[in-house]
């Protein structure tokens, strides 16, 4: 007897094909057949008509697995289930909870808490094959796979230093990432925005290509600069994975207008051209902005580099306060930074280098680092996203402006003031003008529609403060917009992004395609009443038209309700 039979589905089996009519049959983790089942017998028959059956969406940019090690993560991760995620990768942006050597816990925890924006007392673990074993024996709501975190090895290597590495330190960085692969990680992500990632070169992460050569690794990058420099920045990522042969990935790209030397000028321009567009109504085309960016991707994929990009589809970004504050702040331990930021008179030094020292590259010296994104949008450009204290929850929503009115302060002892405050666990939005600046959105739609793009949630969820809407309402925003109302793509071109492709490029196997022998992670919606009511306001609120999620053959989501307790997922290890 069958497990489970969908009948009289709407299939789109996450290739791209046509749609057809057919039933589905699940056997265990797997789906056992797909046709007309007409006089088969199964312990539990669910009628599919009216709903499209899809692969469960694969979210290859993800920080969930800071919340995975909590005795409630399948509640706090619920909201990915709810929009028809059945998959994630962790580790992203070089910030990976797997490799905590003894020697430099204390550092790499600093490090993970900043972003996490909370504690990780439940991190008992020194190695990803030690991290993946306590998961699969205690369970997880969702399919896991990890990323070796470049930052994190960088800081099991050498520690929080502001210099290239030296040849041993080198060697000690690689061979911490040949053990992670070794224990199945599907490649090493970078953050070379964040601190210590910034501090490397080419030639420090081809290094580590040919560490990933060895297993058919993935190198994945949240890229140095996403401004005027943007284009230097994806030439280095493809340089690593031209050198190396291995397949490269962009993470949330996106592009931030900034002309040198006229920062008045960029800011002016984002102003006007928001308020004509959204206030007047003119068409302004910002989407042809990251259009040019686009050819060197196409161009590098016609020498023969394997890349590919993902996106997030919202209007504000958002990560840890202190990656918007020169990188010399973070050298040392937290204790040392916080002590400087204490200081008045480096304080004074920060503020002078935000404001008047124009960006370089390649982002590592001193005041030039290439992303000094309080330059090119102003103070206005963070809100306070979450923080860990009830006395400073006030704040969340709001401008560091619009703080500092309300403590008298300027702008950046207000950052100063609160990254103390909050030991440095501080999260923050950053959007050029304000949250759900359609805007901002349509800046971002060639690359939502280029064959080479994913979409992504970039999910850092919390017990407390302000989550991105996206955390709720990734995948159905991104197919309500693009197939239901701009018809920029059709449901199977759409659907594909979500699921077979990113399967294909991250080395996910039997995931991603409704077929015969795949595992059953699949999603049934009402692609008439798929949409989202989400917004920068009310982030959490689950999206229309989910009905049932299934991953490994087990309901996680029935009837558009989560079914708690129900730990389905795998751990997936690099083959």
């Amino acid at each position: 007897m069958l497990d489970l039979i969908l009948k009289n589905c709407t299939i789109i089996d996450g290739t791209g094909a046509p749609r057809y009519e057919a039933d589905i049959a699940v056997e265990g983790d797997s789906i056992e057949e797909i046709g007309r089942l007409d006089h088969a017998v199964s312990k539990e028959e669910i009628d599919a008509h009216g709903l499209t059956v899809a692969p469960g969406f694969i979210d290859v940019h993800s920080h969930a697995d800071f919340s995975l090690p909590l005795e409630d993560h399948d509640e706090v991760l619920s909201p990915l289930a709810m929009q028809g995620i059945t998959t994630f990768v962790g580790g992203n942006c070089g910030f990976s909870t797997g490799t905590v050597p003894a020697a430099r816990r204390r550092e790499i925890m600093d490090n993970l808490e900043s972003l996490s924006g909370r504690k990780l007392d439940e991190i008992s673990w020194s190695t990803p094959s030690e991290f993946m074993s306590f998961m699969e024996r205690r369970g997880m709501l969702l399919n896991v796979g990890l990323l070796a975190g470049h930052g994190t090895l960088r800081i099991g290597a050498s520690g929080l230093v502001t210099r290239l590495l030296t040849g041993d330190e080198q060697a000690c960085l690689e061979r911490l990432l040949d053990e992670a692969m070794e224990a199945g990680c599907l490649g090493m992500s970078t953050g070379l925005q964040y601190f210590p990632g910034v501090q490397s070169d080419t030639v420090e992460l081809a290094g580590c290509g040919k560490v990933l050569k060895k297993y058919g690794g993935i190198f994945t990058s949240h890229l140095r600069s996403y401004a005027h420099t943007l284009n230097l920045a994806m030439d280095e990522v493809i340089e690593v994975g031209r050198s190396c042969g291995i397949p490269v990935q962009i993470s949330h790209l996106y592009w931030q207008p900034y002309m040198k030397g006229f920062t008045s000028i960029t800011k002016a321009f984002i102003s006007v051209a928001s308020y004509l567009y959204n206030r007047i109504g003119i068409p302004v085309p910002m989407e042809k902005g990251l259009a040019g960016k686009l050819k060197i991707l196409d161009n590098a994929r016609a020498r023969g580099v394997d890349v590919h990009f993902d996106m997030v589809p919202t209007s504000q970004g958002f990560t840890e306060l202190a990656a918007f504050l020169p990188p010399y702040l973070l050298e040392g331990s937290l204790s040392d930074s916080l002590t400087r930021l204490a200081d008045p008179s480096f304080r004074k030094r920060m503020l002078h280098d935000i404001e008047h020292v124009e960006p370089e590259w390649p982002h590592r010296d001193g005041a030039t680092w290439s992303f000094n994104y309080l330059k090119m949008t102003g103070w206005n450009g963070l809100r306070v996203m979450a923080v860990g204290s009830e006395a400073n929850r006030w704040m969340e929503g709001k401008t560091f402006p619009e703080i500092g009115r309300e403590r008298k302060k300027h702008p950046l002892d207000v950052i100063c003031d609160l990254l103390i405050e909050e030991e440095g666990k501080v999260m923050v939005f950053h959007t050029p003008t304000f949250p759900d600046d359609p805007l901002v959105f349509r800046s971002m739609w060639a690359g939502f529609i280029h064959e080479m793009s994913m979409p992504v949630t970039d999910t850092i969820l919390r017990p407390m403060g302000r989550p991105s809407h996206v955390f709720f309402d990734c995948f159905p925003r991104f197919l309500s917009e693009f197939v239901m109302r701009k018809k920029l793509l059709t449901m199977e071109e759409a659907v594909r992004k979500c699921t077979s492709l990113p399967a294909e490029v991250f080395g996910i196997r039997r995931r991603g395609v409704v077929k015969k022998g795949y595992f059953a992670d699949l999603v049934a919606f009402d692609a008439e009443r798929l949409r989202t009511r989400a917004n920068f306001n009310e982030p959490r609120v689950h999206p229309d038209g989910i009905y049932h999620v299934f991953v490994n053959g087990r309901a996680v989501v029935s009837n558009g309700q989560f079914r708690k307790g129900t730990l389905a997922g795998k751990m997936i290890r690099k083959k």
